[in-house]
């Protein structure tokens, strides 16, 4: 623990104004005397250890592949990456003239993928990008590189992949890219209409380094109805979309971490001491009261976060280490602060404010709040695979986390 004074504020001077015909002040006491002692500002650094008590984990899965605002088809030395999705909603009818009219034949499809080309990576070759057909269905939200879901694995590692439904060779960076479908659009989306999209579709990317983050996904084909000497263009998104990539997220330790996907966040828990340095803590007026991560050296690549994100902190409003994952969230402390990867690199750690919680801890009856239940999250929680890790209270205390406090204990009044 380390206590640092900073200001000593001036005594209450006696009141001298003169009253009626005597020459003495209006109290009879002088400066020297007068009720009210010297108030100093404290600045308080308190590491994990120095605490009563002190918790920390990280706990994952906010936001999975599946629920990311963001989908990868990579093929790079790093990191290979495929999107699964299955057409789950394609219409049996469609509205002609106000009137809605049963679908006869689909004439033709193609697939529509909409690029982020400054988040993606075009060799000079191009970008053979494919869709394929998978084989065997999976579960969207827990299916990876291995396995198609928990306990089954795919008969090739990245999905069982089948014939081809269509490609096409991006030579340069576009905003949006149609697939044609090569095969018979009536019969494959039949089919699929016919079993709710099953098994499935594979977006793969192939070239040196490429790398493509789609931001979405879509089917447009062109319906004729029944009757009718004319068509109807149909667009159906996918439903469910994720992507499966190989190598994995790395295993969690009883390091602290944010980001990634699966999502990661910080929670923790810890109790404040009374008195600090010989003052009172409870009751001291909280001018600024942060938390500071220390980082740790980046992950490697591909898992290096790579983009600014804000990180948000808020209460937790049961204990984090009993209800886990889904402990419910209360209110958001302070403000937005950026999970900059330069300036982790650099070894400058992450401060999130906390004032306003310490504050209500401050103010409140002793043991009305035994522990103060924070969590960090990043925010948004589905927009980065790289990640950063933080020191915990597990580490050496050069790595701990660290509670700095800036306060002004109250002042006590006596009268001589």
């Amino acid at each position: 623990m380390r206590v640092r004074r900073f200001a000593l504020y001036a005594a209450i001077a006696a009141a001298t104004a003169p009253l009626g015909c005597t020459e003495d002040a209006l109290t009879g006491y002088s400066s020297d005397t007068a009720p009210g002692q010297a108030s100093p500002t404290i600045e308080v650094e308190l590491g994990a250890g120095d605490l009563p008590s002190w918790r920390d984990t990280t706990y994952l899965g906010f936001a999975i592949p599946a629920t990311a605002s963001f989908k990868l088809a990579t093929d790079q030395s790093d990191l290979r990456a495929r999107v699964l999705g299955r057409f789950s909603t394609l219409p049996d009818s469609v509205v002609v003239d106000t009137v809605r009219v049963a679908v006869e034949t689909f004439e033709s499809a193609q697939i529509r993928l909409t690029i982020d080309t400054a988040r993606s990576v075009f060799p000079s070759a191009g970008v053979q990008t494919s869709v394929l057909e998978v084989t065997r269905s999976f579960d969207a939200e827990q299916a990876t590189w291995v396995e198609a879901r928990p306990g089954e694995t795919w008969t090739t590692p990245g999905g069982d992949l089948g014939a081809l439904l269509g490609g096409l060779l991006v030579e340069e960076p576009a905003d949006t890219v149609l697939i044609p479908l090569a095969v018979d659009a009536d019969s494959l989306l039949k089919a699929w209409r016919a079993s709710d999209g099953e098994p499935g579709f594979a977006v793969v990317a192939e070239g040196d380094s490429a790398r493509l983050r789609i931001r979405s996904v879509a089917i447009l084909t062109e319906a004729r109805p029944e009757g009718k000497d004319t068509t109807v263009q149909v667009v159906r998104g996918p439903t469910p979309l994720t992507f499966i990539y190989d190598p994995p997220l790395p295993a969690v330790s009883t390091r602290l971490r944010l980001a990634g996907l699966p999502s990661a966040r910080i929670y923790l828990d810890f109790e404040l001491p009374e008195r600090i340095g010989g003052f009172e803590l409870r009751g001291s007026t909280i001018n600024r009261a942060v938390l500071e991560f220390r980082p740790l050296a980046g992950p490697d690549e591909p898992f290096r976060l790579s983009e600014i994100l804000s990180t948000t902190t808020f209460r937790l409003l049961t204990d984090p280490f009993e209800d886990g994952e889904r402990t419910p969230v209360g209110a958001t402390l302070g403000i937005l602060v950026a999970l900059d990867p330069d300036s982790l690199a650099a070894g400058r750690p992450l401060v999130v404010p906390i004032t306003e919680l310490i504050g209500l801890w401050s103010l409140a009856d002793a043991d009305s709040i035994p522990k103060l239940r924070i969590g960090v999250r990043p925010l948004p929680e589905s927009q980065e695979l790289g990640l950063w890790e933080f020191g915990s209270a597990e580490d050496a205390p050069a790595l701990q986390p660290v509670l700095r406090l800036l306060i002004s204990p109250r002042t006590v009044f006596r009268l001589p």
